[in-house]
């Protein structure tokens, strides 16, 4: 089972990704910084925050609750909960994964190995000691 989540492609794609992020966290850093320097603030700003707050927030709400009543109005109502496949023969990037999992599930320690071809899951556990009489 293949995600739709695809891999980067190479290390310009991560590049481009981490300029693209840094870029971003510049900009929300870079106006925070605006703001703290400020002085005074124009109470004509708080009156467009407040007022839009108080127009824009219930709007989209009323567009959500539409929305999902369309989705009610064209699938009908629900009768059961959606039943997902539990099987995880595959990662996200395509690897096979290789592990017990009935065992897993009771381990204490779970070892994760992972390679370009291959996803191992191992418990870590120490083998159960004999107990002396």
């Amino acid at each position: 089972m293949r995600s739709a989540r695809p891999a980067l492609s190479g290390p310009w794609h991560v590049l481009r990704h981490a300029i693209i992020v840094a870029f971003g966290w510049g900009l929300f850093g870079g106006f925070w910084w605006l703001v703290l320097l400020q002085e005074t603030y124009p109470l004509a700003n708080l009156f467009w925050l407040l007022g839009g707050a108080v127009v824009l927030l219930p709007a989209i709400t009323l567009y959500w609750v539409i929305h999902n009543r369309g989705i009610y109005a064209r699938k009908g109502p629900r009768h059961q909960v959606q039943v997902a496949a539990t099987v995880y023969t595959h990662d996200w990037a395509g690897r096979p994964v290789i592990a017990l999992f009935d065992q897993l599930g009771h381990a204490r320690h779970i070892v994760i190995s992972g390679s370009a071809n291959e996803k191992v899951f191992l418990s870590a556990d120490p083998p159960p000691q004999a107990k002396a009489a």
